[in-house]
């Protein structure tokens, strides 16, 4: 796995995660069928003239306009699996950082990684909170007939 830090200002700097041994299965998963099925429902809604699906996707794509760079950048990095996790412990997957030294100085880089894992932590605990409290409040909204 390769580990990309590109600086975009003097303070801020995107993550972007290349994988490297990526298996291919001939089998597809269920995610993966749902994923190619959903992806290939929003396509033909984007070709839409007019009407209630066009709507839906400009809708969509303003919202996904409002997610910060850094969260996308991080969506990049694999989920820690338990597989992964000890093949990174024993050396046989090796995670290199790639960085441009003139603009991020060495000793900076893990600073930089943990700053870029952990910083909006916050926010999204304080975003869970505030959706499970709203849950009971909007629950029987559910059960209301159309």
């Amino acid at each position: 796995m390769r580990l990309f830090l590109l600086p975009i200002s003097t303070r801020r700097t995107l993550i972007y995660c290349q994988r490297i041994n990526v298996t291919v299965s001939e089998q597809q998963t269920l995610i993966d069928k749902a994923t190619g099925r959903a992806a290939k429902l929003w396509s033909s809604w984007e070709k839409k003239d007019s009407g209630w699906q066009k709507k839906v996707v400009e809708l969509g794509k303003k919202a996904l306009k409002r997610i910060p760079y850094e969260e996308w950048g991080l969506k990049s990095i694999p989920p820690l699996s338990a597989r992964r996790k000890e093949n990174e412990l024993s050396g046989k997957e090796e995670v290199s950082v790639y960085f441009p030294p003139l603009l991020i100085p060495k000793q900076s880089v893990t600073s930089v990684l943990s700053k870029l894992g952990m910083e909006r932590e916050a926010l999204h605990r304080s975003r869970l909170i505030y959706s499970i409290v709203g849950m009971p409040i909007t629950a029987p909204i559910a059960l209301i007939p159309m």
